[in-house]
């Protein structure tokens, strides 16, 4: 099977791929007939892009984590002490900001770029717009769960790949007991802080995962992952 585009799915990876783009174009973009114009504007599309996922988009979650943390800390907070409000992030050389729809006019440029007459692999590969093969398709999780020393003592470490989905649907039990539902993850790892039971000094803890897209978990159980956590 081959993946439904060469546009990487993650943020991290679709970064990697427009800073290649972007050094690429210039070069390959005029041999299948990409106006100088719309090369500068492809650039600015691309520069605009990059930093709404790497500075914009960061820092106002961030300020929207401090806003929230100093309205309870006045509001429900037991402390004398007074905090400044906390200011919102400032930002310096911004980039333009562009005419909304980026993606579609990058793929829409790719596919003009694929039919044009000069086109030929070589040039793909080189502005790495041709789609990877795949053999693999990967219909469950696959979890590793391993035991680590953590802040509280030890924990268990659940580690997954998600392959393109939002995240897993993760359920445990203790010492053959039954099913429960323990999280929803969509970042890796998953890890497991609970103390043990009152009286145990060691539990048996069994963890399985299905794939959990759009509030919907689906698809088959993983196979299942078994730590012994405690003496």
């Amino acid at each position: 099977m081959y993946n439904n585009s060469f546009f990487p799915v993650t943020e991290a990876d679709q970064v990697i791929w427009l800073s290649h783009y972007a050094l690429r174009l210039p070069i390959m973009g005029p041999l299948c007939d990409i106006s100088p114009e719309e090369i500068t504007s492809t650039l600015e599309d691309i520069n605009c892009h990059t930093w709404l996922m790497q500075t914009w988009h960061p820092a106002t979650q961030s300020d929207a984590k401090k806003s929230t943390s100093f309205k309870r800390h006045i509001i429900e907070g037991d402390s004398a002490d007074i905090e400044p409000y906390p200011l919102p992030s400032v930002f310096t050389n911004t980039p333009k900001i562009v005419t909304p729809g980026i993606k579609k006019r990058l793929l829409n440029q790719v596919a003009r770029i694929k039919t044009n007459l000069n086109y030929s692999e070589t040039i793909g590969h080189d502005l790495g717009i041709i789609a990877v093969a795949s053999n693999i398709e990967h219909l469950i999780p696959v979890p590793t769960a391993t035991v680590e020393q953590g802040i509280n003592g030890n924990r268990v470490r659940i580690d997954f790949n998600k392959y393109g989905h939002d995240g897993v649907y993760i359920e445990s039990r203790i010492n053959n007991g039954d099913w429960v539902f323990l999280a929803i993850d969509t970042v890796k790892p998953y890890y497991d802080e609970r103390a043990l039971a009152a009286g145990n000094t060691h539990e048996t803890r069994e963890y399985r995962m299905r794939w959990w897209d759009k509030s919907i978990a689906h698809g088959e159980w993983s196979p299942v992952e078994r730590v012994v956590l405690g003496s």
